[in-house]
């Protein structure tokens, strides 16, 4: 296991060796500035897939708010404990890790497409100027090398073991903040050409700021140690927080599942209810409203979209609700003292282990609620909010839901 100064001097070799590569461009094989940016820009997609790759195989726990992600699908990943084992590699994937990875990805990316449109695109458009084949050809050795080295950054950071002890948003917010640096100096860049600056300047600019931006996330590290020793908040002082230890009691008086049946069809009704699916929904009947006025046969095209489009949201429905709830079972765990488990409830999942506790107290707070979909079955549903989190015990049996009366899975009076 390597000391923080170590990776952060192997840290500091592989960027100089990256940040060589465009710099031997530009004196030894006189490249253009379109020729830099566009090393840069390459550069900058290979940043954040490699941030993507770390954060992917990140063990420690998420540090942000999974009600922050309860939408549809990445509120159910967002609120699933466990991993997917690989099958050669001895790596896993942590599922919660997933849905700030998509939306960093799809983030990053527009990102990476508005940097790349102006300042590639632009200089490019302003300058007219066109890279000849020797240059091409450097230019490529160039992007190889700046992918290799990022490669070999990801390598490290796996084989080093780095990815045991730091949540997924570390790496993620490290390649934003080279992003961020490398960017604004391609957007500013860009627009020092635009308006007429000479090109040995904008050069000078660009190195330096992508330099600068590297040199930051280098020496993160130190600035987060200074930001937790002082009362000064630079924003940079990790917040790791660690996953709560949930312990199954072997002794369990009853086990509850959700009927399977039931799950399905909430997952039907969850996909209908979707804010994106009703703002959706209102922006296909506006336009068909509108459009029927003065068109005529479209009204059957939108027909044809608005099938699509709610067997798409079904289908998402479906899945966010079973990955949730089918392989759930509610544990009533009893022992002979509190230390074993007495009368906690444990909501475990049988695919990735124990998800959530009660305590025994907890369990009399449970309310029950009947949705259509448990009117549809004739199941119960109790629900309980606690400390910013809402547990749901979807579609039981109604015998193990006493009406009336004290539930084994309730523990105590059943509120209608």
């Amino acid at each position: 296991m390597l000391t923080p100064s170590e990776r952060r001097r192997a840290k500091v070799a592989v960027l100089m060796a990256v940040n060589a590569v465009p710099l031997v461009g530009v004196l030894a094989l006189d490249w253009s500035l379109v020729a830099l940016l566009s090393v840069y820009w390459v550069e900058l997609g290979a940043c954040l897939v490699g941030a993507a790759v770390k954060a992917l195989f990140a063990e420690g726990k998420p540090t942000y708010d999974a009600n922050g992600f309860s939408w549809l699908v990445f509120g159910a990943l967002s609120e699933k404990r466990g991993r997917i084992n690989l099958p050669v590699l001895p790596l896993s994937i942590q599922v919660a890790n997933l849905p700030v990875i998509l939306v960093t990805l799809a983030v990053g990316s527009v990102g990476w497409l508005l940097f790349g449109a102006i300042g590639v695109g632009g200089v490019g458009e302003t300058t007219g100027a066109t890279m000849t084949d020797a240059e091409s050809l450097s230019v490529g050795l160039g992007v190889l090398a700046v992918v290799v080295g990022r490669a070999v950054d990801v390598g490290r950071y796996l084989l080093g073991g780095t990815y045991a002890s730091v949540p997924p948003q570390q790496p993620l917010r490290s390649a934003l903040t080279s992003m961020a640096g490398t960017g604004s100096a391609l957007l500013v860049g860009g627009g020092f050409v635009i308006a007429g600056a000479p090109a040995p300047f904008v050069l000078a600019f660009v190195l330096a700021v992508k330099l600068l931006a590297d040199i930051v996330d280098v020496y993160r590290d130190r600035l987060e140690a200074f930001d937790e020793r002082t009362s000064v908040d630079l924003g940079f002082a990790p917040d790791t927080p660690e996953w709560e230890r949930i312990e199954s009691s072997r002794e369990v008086s009853e086990i509850v599942r959700p009927k399977p049946s039931a799950v399905v069809v909430g997952g039907v009704v969850r996909g209908f209810r979707s804010p994106l699916a009703v703002v959706v929904g209102a922006g296909l009947t506006l336009i068909g409203l509108l459009s029927t006025a003065t068109t005529p046969g479209v009204a059957v095209e939108l027909l044809g979209g608005a099938v699509v489009v709610a067997g798409g949201f079904t289908a998402l429905g479906v899945f966010d609700w079973s990955f949730r709830y089918l392989a759930m079972e509610f544990r009533v765990c009893d022992g002979a003292d509190v230390a074993s488990g007495d009368g906690r409830l444990v909501g475990y999942d049988r695919l990735f282990g124990p998800q959530w506790r009660l305590a025994s107290e907890s369990r009399a707070e449970l309310e029950r609620v009947r949705s259509a979909t448990d009117r549809l079955f004739g199941t119960e549903t109790l629900r309980l909010e606690r400390d910013g989190r809402v547990y749901r015990l979807p579609h039981l049996p109604p015998d193990a839901v006493a009406a009336g009366g004290r539930s084994a899975v309730a523990g105590g009076p059943a509120s209608a």
